[in-house]
């Protein structure tokens, strides 16, 4: 009988390790050596990355993260996001059309963007084709892996914070105002209406077809016909969220004041994915397999290992 009862415990206590049970994930500090605001951070595996902020700061990390080595930026412009097509081709972009770029992932040349607004966002395709978006509803793309840039027309005046490109002619643009702009040949942008939205969208990414975007007062948008129509889902805070990342077809996580949130539903549900607190702002987000990266204020990176 004895025997028995053990062997009927062991069993139910292993079903106290159930997923649901499981605390949050714990985001780590790691020590940037900074105090700039990081704006942006790129990873193009567990061990190589580049977070980039104000007064022209570059970091990338020597082993992982746990110490961090400053690039030569050779500007004091602020850089506001940075995006990397392979793991030594990337470009950054920033203040007053401020664009550089690395084919060694060491040293940064600029290039001619031809504006003088800020530009916020970038993303690449492949190494080849690209586009950056910014103030002034700005949009710029390339086609030789930034050599040149050509500025196409958005109808827009107001600040675009985030692009994302699906193919060669389809891209998706958001920004202030719960402006999100469509492109489905790769050159004219038109408006899409989401009804209800006002808010200052910040950040969208997408996977295959799905797309996920993020504003200012904790409203998350989801779409799964490649950004032709959007619904907002309830993200539970209303902090103000500023980046999105999908880590799998159906994980994803969003970072911005004071937290970072998780789905595993595709962008259904949400749930906070750290017990840590920290009161700041949380700008860039960067996924690798199990592996995130989240930059903000005051030089802070925050790393998580083992996610969901």
């Amino acid at each position: 009988m004895m025997r028995i009862l053990l062997f009927t415990l062991f069993v139910l206590c292993l079903g106290c390790s159930d997923d649901k049970d499981e605390p949050a994930n714990q985001w780590t500090r790691q020590a940037s050596g900074t105090g700039e605001v990081l704006l942006g951070v790129a990873f193009v595996n567990e061990s190589t990355g580049f977070v980039v902020g104000t007064n022209g700061v570059i970091r990338s990390p020597t082993d992982g993260g746990a110490n961090w080595v400053t690039q030569t930026s050779g500007t004091t412009k602020f850089l506001r996001d940075v995006y990397f097509s392979s793991a030594t081709t990337g470009t950054i972009v920033g203040e007053s059309g401020t664009i550089l770029r690395t084919t060694d992932g060491t040293t940064w040349s600029p290039q001619t963007s031809g504006v003088s607004d800020h530009l916020v966002h970038v993303h690449f395709l492949n190494e080849n084709v690209g586009v950056a978006v910014g103030q002034g509803g700005k949009i710029l793309k390339t086609i030789n892996g930034g050599a040149e840039w050509t500025q196409q027309p958005s109808g827009q005046t107001i600040e675009l914070t985030g692009v994302h490109l699906l193919d060669e002619n389809i891209g998706v643009a958001v920004g202030y105002n719960g402006t999100i702009l469509r492109t489905i040949n790769g050159t004219y942008w038109s408006p899409i209406t989401v009804t209800g939205l006002t808010a200052n969208l910040r950040n969208v990414h997408f996977n295959g077809n799905s797309g996920l975007a993020v504003s200012l007062g904790g409203q998350i948008l989801r779409s799964t016909d490649g950004g032709a129509s959007w619904n907002i889902v309830t993200s539970g805070t209303t902090n103000d969220l500023y980046a999105v990342k999908y880590q799998n077809m159906t994980s994803a996580y969003a970072a911005g004041h004071g937290q970072i949130l998780y789905t595993s539903d595709g962008g259904n549900t949400w749930s906070p994915s750290t017990t840590d607190s920290f009161a700041t702002d949380l700008y860039g987000l960067s996924l690798v397999g199990a592996h995130g990266w989240a930059t903000g204020q005051d030089g802070l990176i925050l790393h998580g290992g083992s996610l969901h």
